[in-house]
């Protein structure tokens, strides 16, 4: 791909309408010094001192805010969050990307927003406080979120569901429901990121890493070509539809029936920080496929993408048509 062919792509990317279903977080940042000594006055413990609170979106958010960045202006997400103050700022932050929200539950009680709170020290990030991952959602909300994405979906071009925690809103059963419904709609471009239950979808392109696969499969973790592709069959034996293996430094690997396609890893200097890369694959690759890209462009988009994401530290990073074109001119 050239500059202009890329662009041109990106400018077919600017009409799509994409919705997002799954288990949308708050990143919490900030620095955090622990050696301050000051007591407190009450307890006669040593006070910590926090500057420089930041928050982004996590989980399912982080997809949502890799499309925006990739020019993607239609977008609606499908989930839920808590009457609190980091549901609040979720709400600031989706608002500030034009986000379509009419279908992200409030609710009352219950239900704690997803959070990651993640402290900063001068070694790097401490312990993480993470809010809302131990959630239970009732099946009266969970069939108000499934009506609302059957009511939108004959709109959609492209959906992408995203799991993250095991407890609050997807599992085994309730994507069982998604396979059902998703089958409905075959124009849209369905994609899949499932951390714990992949194995259970169907009919949708299943994105996972090397890692997840092995689980899936109950067989070795493996990051040779030939052992990729193998399980990637196995896989797509079970799924019935194509499988996208992220592959950390060796690149992507896409397997549809019987073709294999794949890109390698761009060669990065520096430092690099693989928090969020996945879901930028994910919004690349999917953003992609929805303007009808060949299998290897889509690659080659979601191979750039990710490696400009890796390159920003300390935070959940994305990637956009300038800073792609920046880092192919670059090479």
């Amino acid at each position: 791909m050239n500059p202009s062919e890329l662009t041109s792509i990106f400018n077919r990317i600017k009409h799509l309408r994409v919705g997002v279903i799954g288990d949308f977080a708050v990143d919490f940042y900030y620095k955090l010094q622990t050696h301050t000594g000051e007591l407190s006055v009450e307890t006669q413990k040593e006070v910590f001192w926090a500057q420089k609170p930041t928050a982004s979106l996590g989980g399912a958010g982080n997809v949502v805010q890799n499309i925006a960045a990739l020019g993607a202006q239609s977008i609606k997400v499908f989930g839920c969050i808590g009457n609190d103050i980091f549901g609040r700022e979720m709400l600031h932050l989706f608002q500030n990307l034009r986000v379509d929200t009419q279908a992200l539950q409030i609710i009352e009680q219950g239900w704690d927003t997803c959070t990651y709170t993640k402290p900063m020290t001068n070694n790097g990030e401490a312990n993480r406080l993470d809010f809302g991952t131990n959630n239970q959602l009732s099946e009266t909300h969970f069939n108000q979120i499934v009506s609302d994405l059957e009511s939108s979906l004959p709109e959609l071009d492209v959906l992408i569901i995203n799991q993250q925690f095991a407890n609050p809103l997807l599992n085994a059963p309730r994507l069982t429901m998604l396979n059902r419904l998703i089958a409905r709609f075959p124009k849209c471009f369905i994609l899949a990121d499932s951390r714990d239950f992949g194995g259970s979808v169907r009919g949708a392109t299943l994105k996972v890493n090397t890692d997840e696969i092995a689980r899936i499969l109950s067989c070795a973790v493996s990051n040779d070509l030939g052992s990729c592709i193998t399980q990637s069959r196995q896989l797509q034996a079970i799924t019935k539809a194509p499988v996208l293996i992220t592959r950390g430094e060796q690149g992507i690997l896409y397997v549809d029936k019987d073709e294999t396609c794949q890109v390698k890893g761009i060669p990065l200097q520096g430092p690099l920080d693989t928090v969020g890369a996945g879901d930028t694959v994910v919004a690349a690759f999917a953003l992609a496929k929805g303007v009808r890209c060949s299998d290897f462009v889509a690659l080659q988009i979601a191979n750039y993408a990710a490696a400009v994401t890796v390159q920003k530290l300390n935070q959940t990073g994305t990637a956009c048509l300038d800073e792609i074109l920046a880092l192919k001119a670059s090479l």
